[in-house]
């Protein structure tokens, strides 16, 4: 059984009147961004209260790194509960990613004569530890170089063009 966190008396009186003005997110809509502030941190995520006095909810895999109580972070709308609250990422769109991420491999491969022996069949975590990213976006990103004809595979080696 876990183990519950002691609240204090002063913290149990703020989450009083951060719900006392909690309003439901009747006009945001998926993909609108709010600015907020991390008011606790969990195991199960972190909750956050919007500047519109809305309540968000951001999971560990919406997550870019550690949140700590107090930050204050922009996040992207992924959902609209019928409550009114929101979940929250703070993520990029995969099309932004995509983007920044074949910028990273372009500038890898600048730096080591146009060329790498990374492509689609390297292990995971190989291009975790490379590239600081997943196989899936390592291959968005590839994907996207191949279609805009900026690299070629040659004998298992991507390339410049």
């Amino acid at each position: 059984m876990r183990e519950r966190k002691r609240v204090s008396p002063r913290e149990r009186d703020l989450k009083k009147q951060l719900f006392e003005k909690e309003r439901p997110a009747l006009n945001v809509k998926r993909g609108d961004l709010l600015k907020g502030r991390i008011y606790n941190v969990t195991d199960e995520g972190a909750f956050v209260f919007t500047e519109e006095n809305h309540v968000g909810y951001i999971h560990p895999l919406e997550q870019d790194g550690p949140l700590k109580k107090g930050m204050v972070v922009e996040a992207r709308v992924t959902f609209v509960r019928a409550d009114g609250r929101v979940n929250l990422s703070l993520r990029p769109l995969k099309e932004t990613a995509r983007v920044v991420d074949a910028e990273k491999i372009v500038e890898y491969m600048k730096k080591r004569n146009g060329s790498m022996p990374f492509n689609d069949s390297t292990p995971p975590e190989v291009i975790k530890e490379k590239f600081g990213i997943s196989k899936a976006a390592f291959k968005r990103a590839l994907g996207k170089l191949f279609r805009e004809g900026l690299i070629e595979d040659r004998e298992g080696w991507i390339t410049l063009k």
